[in-house]
C-alpha cells in the first residue's frame, strides 16, 4: 500500500513539474508586445501600399503573437484580456485571408478590428509609468 501511495505521489509531482516547466517556457509578455508593435506598423504600411503578400505575411505573424498573448493572459483569469487577444488573433487571420485575395478593403476593416482590441486591452490592463515604461494590471 505504501509503495502504491508513493508511486502516486511521484506521478502527481511529475505532472506538476511538467506543468510548471511548460508554463515557464512562455516568452516574457513585454517581448511579445515589442514584437507586435513593429509587425502591426508593417502591416499598416503593406495595406496602404496594396501589398497583399506583405500584408498576409504580417497578419500571419500577428496571428501567432496574439495566440501567445492569449496564452499569457489565460492563467491570470482575465477573461476580457483573453477575449481581446482572441478577437485580435481572429482579425489578424481575417486580414491575412483578405490580403491573399487582394481584398484590401476587407483587410483594412479587419486591421481596424485589431487596433480596437489592442486599444481596449491597453486601456484596461496597461499603466504608463513614464519614460516609455508600462506595467500590466491583470
Amino acid at each position: 500500500m505504501n509503495r502504491q501511495f508513493s508511486l502516486i505521489i511521484i506521478v502527481i509531482a511529475g505532472v506538476f513539474a511538467v506543468g510548471i516547466a511548460s508554463a515557464q517556457q512562455h516568452r516574457p509578455y513585454n517581448q511579445i508586445m515589442k514584437d507586435i508593435g513593429p509587425t502591426f506598423a508593417s502591416l499598416k504600411k503593406n495595406l496602404d501600399a496594396n501589398s497583399g503578400a506583405g500584408a498576409a505575411e504580417d497578419a500571419a505573424k500577428l496571428e501567432k503573437l496574439f495566440a501567445e498573448t492569449e496564452a499569457f493572459w489565460a492563467p491570470l483569469n482575465t477573461g476580457d484580456a483573453v477575449g481581446y487577444a482572441k478577437k485580435a488573433r481572429e482579425a489578424s487571420a481575417a486580414v491575412g485571408a483578405a490580403a491573399k485575395n487582394n481584398d484590401m478593403k476587407a483587410a483594412q476593416t479587419s486591421y481596424t478590428a485589431i487596433q480596437k482590441n489592442c486599444g481596449n486591452c491597453h486601456l484596461a490592463h496597461r499603466e504608463d509609468t513614464g519614460k516609455d515604461n508600462y506595467i500590466i494590471r491583470p
